[in-house]
């Protein structure tokens, strides 16, 4: 803060407004105290409409006067009780300002004078202890409005704090956040007034409205977000971080109320959540690195009855793959060539019913692999196998858990072990329902039902904000001894994406170690800010996420347009590239590098008017 050094540099002493100027409250309101304390079983139930009611009273009967604690507490409504429980949340729930912190330590350094001037029922003593715990230790003089029986607001507390330091107005520069009590009260006292911000803002995408649960959480992240100066980790930690937090308390008590609850989340989109999950407390968790891919040799060596051949089509990437492409994908050598289907010819997989021309190469592809031709595949199919069987998915209580789409994976594994799995998912579409039942697929986001345009268009990105940074898992390897272990392939993980998860995780440390503990948003307020973001990003988002490179058989680019002089010379270069872009608002939005309504557009050609 610069500007309050300049400022300040010319008094020989400067004062502090306390709350929401130099400390800052872990609730969105300061009654949202009394209602954490009730929570928590520190006073009885009914405490915090009683203490409400009884700081009201006392309010009326000292009129004009400022009220003390001790007065509020002497109210009936609050008989028995002492003020000993919500000094102690006090302590607890406030939090420093760092910035006002570090302009305060510069103040010392100067050899300047440092006050406090508070409105506020808190006895000095106890404020000056708070403040102390809080980082700011040292102080000249501390002036509390119910220790003089006077307010700021009507200037009378800074003209108590003038005489009783000695001090004249034009000495003293004072910093606070209300404008009525602290601007106004203080020019009255003929003290000049700077006007401090109050409580951080909130970070970008995260609405001001909401439940009293969502304005706790937001009240003590934008708190903390405020410190973080890499916007990736910022990001992470205030969109992504209570997403993660809020699906990983689902996850534990849908494991907890079935005996010898287990999670097992499925690479690699599930990485960042079982570690989410692990500070959030749960215990019986694994991580099984699979993929389509390295499951499809085990698949191709099942009977291809009709049910099997539909889920071979599923499991292979939903693109236009030629012969040899599927080839390779399925694990055969490189250069094998399948008798009679040319290497170039090119199947699409993302139309059903199958057609008959595929449903011929599925077949004739899994014949295949039993030939001697087929030995790469089978030894991968034994691995796949190997590998499986040392995270006894058919243990009793055992939960899949997945980002979701259609049930792809949890539909492979099943086949694969011959029994009916559980899974768990994020979200899911309509196709998830038409092969698993409810009670073997539950879903977190949108009441489980399919969800809505906005999260199809940018699940790939959150997919890639919340996997592994690494590559994608291949196959197995054997090992002279153990199990198989798993081969990846080899990429580098941009920094942005290692900062963003870093967030992420920083925010599910710090909740599960602070008051709030086992408070979880609801699942719409938590999926809320990524879908903000999705629909309106800021030009730094879609630069940052649509370099992404994603995979899906093919790699490709989440949202990468090229430059407007390419496609004056190529107009159908941008129909190309915006057709093949996974996230077609970022395209745009980096295109056109306006904040326009681009979601609006989008709808309207997907021929939406109106989404959820």
């Amino acid at each position: 803060m610069p500007e309050y050094d300049r400022l300040a540099a010319r008094y020989p002493a400067v004062a502090f407004d306390v709350f929401d100027t130099l400390l800052h409250r872990d609730v969105a309101a300061p009654t949202d105290l009394f209602c954490w304390m009730e929570s928590h079983g520190q006073v009885p139930a009914g405490f915090a409409q009683n203490r409400i009611a009884a700081e009201a009273q006392a309010r009326a009967a000292c009129t004009p006067r400022e009220v003390t604690l001790a007065e509020i507490y002497a109210r009936p409504e609050l008989a028995g009780l002492t003020p000993d429980a919500e000094l102690a949340a006090e302590n607890t729930l406030c939090r420093a300002d760092a910035a006002m912190q570090a302009f305060y330590r510069r103040c010392r350094e100067r050899g300047q004078k440092v006050y406090a001037v508070s409105d506020m029922y808190l006895p000095a003593g106890e404020i000056t202890r708070l403040l102390a715990r809080c980082g700011y230790p040292d102080w000249d003089g501390v002036f509390v409005s119910c220790e003089f029986g006077v307010q700021k607001r009507s200037g009378k507390l800074f003209t108590v704090f003038l005489q009783k330091t000695g001090m004249k107005a034009g000495q003293v520069l004072f910093f606070g956040d209300d404008r009525r009590a602290d601007q106004l009260g203080a020019a009255l006292a003929g003290i000049r007034c700077v006007h401090t911000a109050g409580r951080p803002l909130l970070p970008r995408y995260l609405p001001e409205h909401g439940s009293s649960a969502q304005k706790t959480m937001y009240a003590w992240l934008s708190n903390r977000a405020v410190e973080i100066t890499d916007p990736q980790e910022r990001f992470g930690f205030s969109v992504l971080g209570p997403l993660a937090v809020s699906f990983a308390g689902w996850l534990r008590q849908k494991a907890g109320a079935v005996p010898g609850g287990r999670l097992v989340f499925l690479a690699r989109d599930m990485y960042q959540m079982q570690q989410v999950a692990r500070l959030a407390g749960a215990r019986d968790t694994a991580y099984l690195r699979v993929s389509r891919q390295s499951l499809m040799p085990a698949l191709l060596m099942r009977s291809m009855t009709p049910p099997v051949l539909e889920l071979l089509a599923d499991t292979l990437p939903r693109q236009v793959l030629s012969t040899a492409e599927i080839l390779h994908f399925c694990g055969f050598a490189p250069g094998t060539r399948l008798p009679g289907w040319a290497d170039t010819q090119s199947f699409d997989l993302r139309t059903r019913p199958l057609s008959a021309p595929l449903q011929n190469f599925l077949r004739e592809l899994s014949a295949f692999s039993r030939t001697p031709a087929g030995e790469p595949v089978r030894q991968s199919a034994a691995a796949v196998r190997a590998y499986l069987a040392g995270y006894e998915l058919t243990r009793p209580g055992t939960f899949l858990v997945d980002i979701g789409s259609g049930g792809t994976t949890q539909r492979v594994l099943q086949e694969l072990c011959g029994v009916p799995l559980r899974g768990l998912y994020l979200a899911c579409d309509s196709r998830l329902r038409e092969h698993l039942a409810l009670e073997q697929a539950q879903v977190y986001l949108f009441d489980g039902q399919p969800a809505p345009l906005w999260f199809w268009m940018s699940q790939p990105l959150l997919e890639y904000l919340i996997s592994e940074p690494c590559g994608a898992t291949l196959g197995y390897r054997r090992t002279p001894q153990g199990p198989p272990m798993p081969v990846q392939d080899s990429i580098t993980p941009p920094r942005t994406l290692l900062a963003l998860q870093e967030g992420t995780r920083r925010f599910a440390a710090l909740w599960a170690a602070g008051p709030h503990a086992g408070l979880t948003l609801p699942a719409d307020a938590a999926i809320a800010p990524f879908l903000a973001m999705s629909r309106r990003p800021a030009l730094q988002e879609a630069a940052c996420f649509g370099d992404f490179w994603l995979e899906d058989g093919v790699r490709f680019r989440l949202a990468a347009p090229g430059t407007w002089n390419e496609y004056l010379r190529h107009p159908r270069q941008l129909a190309r590239d915006f057709a093949a872009s996974r996230w077609k608002i970022g395209f745009l939005r980096r295109l056109f590098r306006l904040p326009l309504p681009y979601d609006i557009l989008y709808a309207l050609l997907k021929g939406r008017g109106k989404t959820r």
